[in-house]
């Protein structure tokens, strides 16, 4: 598994973290899973605590979810706006309301899962979007572990199952 972390910093309150991993498992189940969601929660209990839309279907881009989660020790939750793409694989989580929103203005998670050329396994990425409330507030590198971690994870849950 290849392990690959980015940071570019926009201006002293705009950041982007990128963390990609090659993976064993499918681009299509690994992108299936966080679209419809239910079994995340199932899959990786030790990260996630709870996924349910809130507003709008749950497989339709606009709808509303909410991800009760743990990261770095601290229950946490937010409440997403979610766009996605099949034909891409790509999930874009929009958060509108959560713990996040104290520390961040802004604060998006872009999901990619893209089939590697040998037609083995895939390549998952998670982007993290960000704007600093003030310079004071943390660069959400501990959000960028916890994404990591989801796609190791995942990854092993999925692998499991197939």
């Amino acid at each position: 598994m290849i392990n690959m972390a980015h940071h570019h910093t926009i201006s002293g309150l705009v950041g982007k973290l990128i963390t990609e991993s090659e993976v064993n498992c499918n681009a299509d189940k690994y992108y299936e899973m966080f679209k419809e969601h239910e079994d995340i929660p199932t899959a990786i209990p030790h990260i996630y605590t709870g996924a349910k839309v809130i507003e709008g279907h749950g497989t339709t881009s606009g709808c509303v979810k909410q991800w009760n989660y743990i990261v770095e020790g601290r229950h946490e939750f937010v409440h997403t706006k979610i766009t996605h793409d099949d034909e891409t694989r790509m999930i874009r989580y929009d958060v509108i309301d959560g713990e996040v929103m104290k520390i961040y203005k802004k604060f998006d998670a872009i999901l990619r899962a893209k089939p590697k050329a040998n037609g083995r396994g895939s390549i998952v990425s998670w982007t993290i979007q960000y704007e600093k409330i003030d310079e004071d507030s943390p660069v959400p590198i501990d959000y960028l572990g916890f994404f990591q971690s989801i796609i190791e994870d995942l990854n092993s849950h999925i692998c499991a199952t197939q």
